[in-house]
């Protein structure tokens, strides 16, 4: 598991944010009255999740923030990077905050506060499959010159609560099938 060489103590620690772990997969595929369970043995080893854990990627996110600025990295959050910064050989040395305090018609009110410039030896862009300042280092760096299209999932969170006698801790259930019309990839 990634998180193992990452941070090789973190199933020690009491405040980790991965506890359950996947007891087991089960494969259905949907029609419009019932499933079909398929057998995992037929399906791609990338489905088989044995030794992964069950948890909130919100949590693993902020786990993963608290013991990063423990090691000394500096994280902004709710301050969305606005510009690229370059040096003088058009290498990438920072970001700069968007203003503060603007009104929609992109005059500054009265608690209005300049961007911030972050100059940094490394800067991730980790602004989402959409992020516009990706884009702009892409162009203009031509990084996806000998690459492939880019390409886009949809994915939809639904939180159930479940009769506690129907629960099972640890099971992963994958569907694939109904509602999606047969050319449509997707599942559950």
């Amino acid at each position: 598991m990634g998180l193992d060489h990452l941070l090789p103590d973190w199933r020690g620690d009491p405040d980790r944010p991965l506890k359950t772990k996947v007891a087991k997969d089960e494969f259905l595929f949907l029609t419009a009255r019932r499933g079909v369970r398929l057998p995992a043995v037929a399906l791609p080893k990338l489905m088989d999740n044995h030794g992964n854990f069950v948890g909130s990627l919100g949590n693993v996110c902020r786990y993963l923030g608290r013991e990063a600025e423990a090691l000394g990295v500096e994280i902004y959050p709710g301050f969305p990077a606005a510009e690229m910064l370059t040096g003088d050989r058009g290498e990438v040395v920072g970001v700069a905050t968007g203003d503060m305090g603007t009104g929609k018609d992109g005059r500054p009110k009265p608690e209005f506060a300049r961007g911030m410039e972050l100059h940094a030896k490394y800067t991730i862009l980790a602004e989402g499959e959409r992020g516009s300042l990706t884009k702009q280092i892409i162009d203009r760096y031509g990084l996806n010159k000998d690459s492939d299209h880019q390409k886009y999932g949809l994915g939809v969170k639904e939180l159930w609560q479940v009769r506690p006698e129907l629960f099972r801790s640890g099971l992963v259930r994958h569907t694939m099938g109904w509602p999606l019309p047969n050319k449509a990839g997707g599942g559950s």
